[in-house]
């Protein structure tokens, strides 16, 4: 959202270079501005700080990268391709993360040290890092399943797609695993750490949100309320509340993520230099104020918009923002009207969302009939698909339902 398109591939590429089977296939944790593991969290190769989550999680965001950039080099590079190979199968396999060992796993598996400074750390099997009577996080089951679905959309060889088929069997049976194992049905929502006797504690609700990985709809709908309500938001840290206005607008939870992003954002907020602050802010205006996505692998359009602005009588603009080979402004008036020009680059299919069930939508003054849908968290919207060409502008509005 911010060019810096360059940075992310050279980021991400150097720590999808960094896994190595004598880290069990676990990358580096941290790398500094040399290229190098950081020596805060990396003594050696049998010495080191990991959360297990992170190979999943990364996997991920290059699939993300590659949608939002179109830059195949996500795709085609060999260092790309031989991570996802390693993290879908080797990596899985080395740290007993398959549905049928992951419940009787030891909390940190391949020790190979006695002592050490991070040898107990060298797998965490969560982003939870203060606890340790634990086996796994719901999170790290949230990203597994996330990270084996996204391998899907970038495999092309023949071999890694007979990989991501093997691997999608995998992650369907860890999201069942964690909706019957981090679920709680007396509270209502997704534990975040699971014992070794199938208890828990503490709150797995942004992660599974944010990897998708919440099916069931009632579970859906209450971990949205969980961390809806100001109980929850008084008690978590800055780097898990960064998550959740994005999370929010994502299932359509307008008011909620305006809440928090206004008190991240807000000068007197403790931490909030932090830098996952300020990039997360970003995201939620773009992609929850905007509502800006990029299509998934296969889907008829390019582009989507979906405002989701604090009140129907307000109107925002995005300028310049960069996407695949195009340049783009985006203006949304109310609730009612969203305009895209398409300042730089080939013709882009605009899929124009707006909330609500309408029957038809104007694009540039026309009527046209609307399909219709419901996002995962309820929220029934209307869209048209719409074909902008070069330097041109389409104006989408809503008409009466």
């Amino acid at each position: 959202m911010l060019g810096l398109a360059a940075a992310n591939r050279n980021m991400l590429g150097r720590f999808a270079a960094s896994v190595d089977e004598k880290r069990d296939w676990a990358g580096y944790w941290e790398i500094d501005g040399e290229g190098r593991p950081s020596s805060a969290d990396y003594v050696s190769d049998a010495d080191f700080w990991f959360n297990l989550p992170a190979n999943f999680d990364m996997l991920d965001a290059i699939v993300r990268m590659w949608r939002w950039t179109g830059d195949d080099t996500y795709r085609d590079d060999p260092r790309f391709r031989e991570f996802f190979r390693r993290t879908v199968n080797d990596y899985v396999t080395r740290w007993q993360l398959q549905p049928e060992k992951i419940l009787h796993r030891p909390r940190i598996a391949n020790q190979r040290l006695e002592s050490g400074k991070f040898v107990h750390s060298r797998g965490i099997p969560s982003y939870s890092e203060g606890p340790k009577d634990f086996i796994f996080g719901a999170d790290l089951l949230a990203a597994e399943y996330r990270g084996l679905r996204s391998f899907q959309e970038i495999a092309v060889t023949p071999q890694d797609k007979a990989l991501a088929v093997s691997a999608q069997s995998v992650a369907d049976q860890i999201q069942q695993l964690l909706e019957r194992i981090a679920w709680s049905q007396s509270q209502q929502h997704y534990l975040g750490v699971i014992r070794h006797d199938q208890s828990g504690f503490e709150s797995g609700d942004a992660m599974t949100l944010y990897f998708g990985a919440a099916k069931n709809p009632d579970h859906l709908r209450g971990a949205l309320d969980y961390i809806s309500s100001p109980k929850y938001w008084q008690k978590i840290n800055i780097e898990e509340e960064s998550y959740t206005p994005l999370l929010l607008f994502r299932y359509g939870r307008t008011g909620p993520a305006y809440h928090i992003l206004f008190d991240l954002s807000g000068r007197e907020k403790p931490r909030r230099e932090y830098p996952e602050v300020s990039y997360a802010v970003i995201a939620a205006l773009v992609g929850g104020t905007m509502g800006v996505a990029p299509s998934r692998f296969s889907e008829p359009f390019d582009v989507q918009t979906l405002a989701q602005l604090p009140s129907a009588g307000d109107n925002a603009s995005l300028l310049s923002l960069p996407f695949r080979k195009n340049l783009l402004d985006i203006k949304h008036t109310g609730s009612l009207s969203s305009s895209l020009s398409n300042r730089s680059g080939p013709a882009l299919r605009w899929r124009a969302v707006f909330q609500g069930t309408v029957r038809q939508l104007k694009v540039n003054g026309k009527a046209v009939l609307a399909s219709h849908d419901t996002l995962p968290g309820g929220m029934a919207v209307s869209w048209i698909a719409v074909t902008v060409p070069a330097r041109a502008t389409a104006i989408v509005s809503s008409m009466d339902k």
